[in-house]
């Protein structure tokens, strides 16, 4: 199986290639370019895997859900109000999780930084 000229680049650099060496054996123009090309593959690499480890862990919280609201909606159980408050903390667990509680602010400071600069930039350009 043919390895991707940037999984190749990622590799030499954990290897401990310069960029300059990653362009000049992996056919990048320059050290720039090798450089742009496995920071962009690292931040994909994480992105998946943290939105992968996000949605399993929701799915494993819809399953707490589901249990805590049987024993929540059950008039005999003695513990419902128990119950209640476990659903209470899943929820409010889940939505810290799915950043639905952020301040707006908190919201603006994830954003992603090259968005945020072309934002400023029109809003510059329009003033003028």
């Amino acid at each position: 199986m043919a390895v991707s000229r940037v999984e190749q680049a990622v590799k030499r650099r954990q290897e401990g290639w310069t960029y300059q060496r990653i362009a000049d054996d992996c056919g990048y123009g320059s050290s720039s370019a090798a450089r742009k090309a496995v920071q962009r593959e690292l931040n994909r690499v994480v992105v998946q895997a943290v939105t992968e480890w996000r949605n399993d862990h929701i799915a494993r919280m819809e399953k707490l859900h589901e249990e805590a609201w049987k024993l929540a909606m059950d008039e005999k159980n003695k513990g419902r109000l128990f119950a209640f408050d476990r659903l209470i903390a899943l929820a409010e667990r889940e939505a810290k999780l799915l950043g639905l509680d952020a301040k707006v602010d908190e919201v603006a400071v994830n954003m992603n930084y090259t968005k945020r600069i072309v934002l400023e930039v029109g809003e510059q350009h329009d003033a003028s």
